[in-house]
């Protein structure tokens, strides 16, 4: 009996081992097993960021690539190994000198553990022009201009004459066009408005007239804006009395007027004279670098006055009704201008004199079909007022236009597909007579007369060559992870 009871006991307790061995071979399992998913986890984790590392090398490859020799794109897919694993990248060139770069990055072997990743990338070249009208000294119109968009003097800025700055929002303006406010600002000097001008946006001086004026604006004229005329001398101190940096004698003002001295116009908002407020600092005209490489293959002409003057001569003249390229002239100088009169432009056209004026005193035209970006630069130095008398001529402009300097190649009511840059970073650009196109002037002085229609375009605000470097990332984008696609992202 004691036996039975003793075996009984026995079992009982071998059960209870194998029940508790079972238990602790289960969780055994069951740690290693988490241990494991751990690891794995971990490795996955490890490769989905190196993964991001791989592929960056795959874009600051393709980067470099193009910053060292800007117009030789790498052909089809470039695949490169790493000590993180490998990456693969495709250039694909856009319009107006931008590239996209898509890129893949992969890490690992085994299927639990890699990874891929996939970037796109978009280099363009560095924002460089965001005003309709940008001078390093002033600007004077005269006599019905219109511009929709911001202008920008370092000094004094004059709007005569039914002149108008408008916004991109005005009735006047084409539709569809790059958001301006029709701002007006002058860092250092005066603003002058006469003879039913207006300015929808606001203005800003930092300076003042003989008058002592900020702000001097005539009958019939009107500020859409607020209106400030500020001192340029820190806390005032130049003018203890505040006789000068005002606003007055006539016109409205729709929004708020501040100023360090008086203000006698009619101001709807908040008037605030006597307010000591800081004056815009200046800028500078972005630098401009040129390098063959960074045009089409192919489309480049290089010419070295005097030696090559005959020769461009007879270029301009075989193709006078159907100009484009890219035409770079050294040397040169007043006796040696760049003349454009009555060329028409068929494509993308891009002419840098380093010092010999650009004269198109005769007329320039456009007739494209497709988007199109026409240059002109002149780093010729030029007298302002000897420019302002003359209107154009090529000996007193760094660029000059007399009449019909038409760009369009649609309606100018309805917007267009040809981009006008013009810069003159030493001389003064003028216009005299008609004047209608989109784009920028950039110049060290604005001198326009009797009929110009300006409105800023975009297209200009990023051209290859202007600003302190070739591209800049415009976009960066993680994508789906997968294979390289040039499509969808």
């Amino acid at each position: 009996m004691n036996y039975r009871r003793r075996s009984s006991e026995a079992g009982v307790a071998m059960v209870s081992v194998l029940m508790v061995a079972m238990v602790v071979s289960m969780l055994a399992a069951s740690m290693m097993y988490v241990a494991m998913h751990d690891q794995t986890t971990s490795a996955h984790d490890r490769s989905w960021g190196q993964a991001l590392h791989v592929a960056e090398s795959g874009v600051q490859d393709a980067i470099a690539s193009l910053q060292n020799s800007h117009a030789v794109i790498p052909v089809g897919t470039v695949t490169a190994n790493t000590a993180g694993g490998s990456y693969s990248y495709r250039v694909t060139a856009l319009a107006r000198n931008r590239y996209q770069i898509d890129a893949t990055g992969s890490v690992g072997s085994a299927t639990t553990t890699s990874s891929t990743r996939r970037l796109r990338v978009t280099l363009a070249p560095p924002a460089s022009f965001s005003y309709a009208l940008f001078s390093r000294t002033d600007i004077t119109t005269h006599n019905n201009n219109t511009v929709c968009g911001d202008v920008w003097s370092n000094t004094s800025v004059i709007v005569d004459n039914n002149d108008a700055v408008r916004a991109s929002t005005s009735a006047s303006c084409p539709s569809g066009t790059a958001t301006a406010h029709g701002d007006v600002t002058a860092a250092t000097g005066y603003i002058q408005m006469n003879n039913g001008s207006t300015i929808e946006g606001n203005a800003w001086s930092g300076g003042y007239d003989s008058t002592g004026a900020g702000m001097n604006l005539g009958p019939g004229t009107a500020i859409g804006g607020n209106a400030t005329a500020s001192d340029g001398t820190p806390s005032c101190t130049d003018d203890i009395t505040s006789l000068r940096y005002k606003i007055g004698t006539s016109g409205t003002i729709t929004g708020s007027a501040t100023a360090w001295g008086a203000i006698t116009s009619s101001v709807t908002g908040t008037k605030s004279p006597l307010k000591c407020t800081p004056a815009p600092a200046t800028k500078t005209v972005p630098p401009f670098t040129y390098n063959a490489a960074n045009y089409p293959s192919g489309t480049v002409h290089e010419y070295n006055f005097p030696a090559d003057y005959a020769a461009f001569n007879a270029y301009i003249a075989g193709h006078n009704t159907a100009l484009s390229g890219t035409f770079y002239i050294a040397g040169g100088g007043v006796a040696y201008p760049v003349t454009l009169n009555n060329v028409v432009a068929n494509g993308d056209l891009t002419i840098l004199a380093d010092t010999s004026p650009i004269d198109a005193s005769g007329g320039l035209d456009a007739t494209v079909s497709a988007d199109t970006t026409i240059v002109l630069a002149s780093w010729y130095t030029a007298s302002a007022s000897t420019c302002t008398t003359t209107g154009g001529n090529p000996s007193d402009c760094a660029i000059g236009f007399k009449n019909n300097f038409d760009m369009r190649s649609g309606s100018l009511s309805t917007g267009d597909n040809v981009g006008v840059l013009l810069y003159a970073p030493n001389g003064p650009v003028a216009f005299k007579n008609s004047a209608e196109f989109h784009g920028s002037v950039v110049a060290n002085n604005i001198q326009v007369n009797n009929g110009m229609n300006l409105t800023y375009d975009p297209r200009v605000g990023q051209i290859v060559g202007f600003g302190a470097t070739t591209l800049d990332v415009a976009l960066w984008l993680e994508c789906v992870p997968g294979p390289i696609a040039t499509t969808s992202c």
